[in-house]
């Protein structure tokens, strides 16, 4: 079957379906069945309604208002809304089986056109970790990204506090400055970084790239947490050296447990940066020492976005499954880390963009 009429009969499914849950739904409370359990009876096709059909109604409602549930109208709005959803699923889905079916193809060097093989395997990881340095890339950009995390928030967290809660000759040029800093593109400074790496002998060492990951981030994630901070009331640091504290238990312990939400999607940001920043790993970890030995691998120095790039540019690497396979697995540290602070994300974020 073509890949354009397996989606249509996909979409075409997941519409049936939802349209037969969302009136499962409505029926079953109009007879006063609410809560989850519905919802998952809805999901079985034909049976789902049924079973509330034969239902006693727990609540007084007329068989007018049942039958209003199956309205031409009301059939109407749930295709509509239901419709628009299941497009946006299969926008964002599709593409994410289409990579992990592509992930289990072991293909090299063409691209299947079919959304899942018709022969699943493990190749292209057993590729990924027995034949390629992904192990290495994988610790060069992880431990960047820690570095990054850790390092940068402490950093952005302790400025934006002196930005937001003392006054000093200059504070006002410090961040006019730090805002203008950041309207510069980084590549603009490419040669300058490629200099200072040079004579510093950083060339070829991926935790260096932490100075300017670090120094990059730090104008834009310090006007945003200064504007938390600045939200923060005056009151409470007045209230706390009345009994007694001092400027570093004030921070200590009253600012940074209220900007818990705004630190931690810091944080998160911080640690993504690496992850799939090719232009500066590209630039800067391509190089070979001069007392380097005969047969040298330059490849052990990469991170993910240089050496899983390789496999879809270059021909001596190619290898379109095995691309599809590290994608899957970079994106595991960034989806687990969004599941496990989905609720701080948000508040960081409406926090961080309003100005106190």
């Amino acid at each position: 079957m073509p890949l354009i009429l397996q989606l249509l009969f996909i979409y075409g499914a997941i519409v049936v379906l939802l349209i037969h849950q969302g009136t499962v739904v409505e029926y079953a409370r109009k007879k006063g069945y609410e809560g989850i359990k519905p919802g998952l009876i809805g999901l079985v096709p034909v049976y789902g309604l049924y079973y509330y059909i034969l239902r006693k109604k727990r609540r007084n409602i007329s068989k007018q208002g049942l039958r209003a549930v199956f309205s031409l109208k009301n059939f109407v709005a749930r295709t509509l809304i239901y419709g628009e959803i299941a497009l946006i699923s299969i926008i964002v889905i599709v593409p994410v089986v289409y990579i992990i079916g592509l992930s289990l193809s072991n293909i090299q060097s063409s691209v299947p056109s079919t959304i899942w093989p018709k022969d699943p395997n493990t190749g292209a990881f057993t590729y990924l970790f027995e034949e390629t340095k992904f192990v290495r890339w994988y610790w060069n950009t992880l431990s960047i990204a820690l570095i990054n995390m850790f390092v940068g928030t402490v950093l952005i967290t302790g400025a934006a506090y002196v930005f937001a809660r003392f006054k000093f000759v200059g504070k006002r040029a410090g961040l006019l400055a730090i805002l203008v800093l950041q309207a510069f593109p980084s590549f603009m400074g490419l040669i300058a970084m490629y200099v200072l790496f040079w004579k510093f002998g950083l060339l070829g060492q991926p935790r260096a790239l932490s100075i300017l990951y670090i120094g990059g981030s730090i104008p834009g994630n310090l006007w945003l947490v200064k504007g938390f901070l600045s939200q923060i009331p005056k009151d409470l640091d007045e209230s706390a050296m009345i009994d007694g504290a001092n400027k570093f238990q004030i921070f200590w312990r009253i600012i940074l447990p209220l900007s818990v939400p705004i630190l931690t999607f810091v944080a998160v940001t911080m640690f993504m940066v690496p992850w799939m920043d090719y232009m500066l790993p590209g630039y800067l970890l391509n190089y070979y020492p001069p007392d380097a030995p005969a047969g040298y691998d330059v490849t052990q120095q990469w991170t993910l976005a240089v050496g899983l790039f390789k496999f879809i540019n270059d021909l001596e690497y190619i290898h379109y499954s095995a691309f599809a396979a590290g994608a899957l697995l970079v994106g595991l540290p960034i989806t687990i880390l969004y599941m496990l602070f989905q609720r701080y994300l948000i508040e960081g974020i409406m926090a961080g963009a309003t100005k106190g």
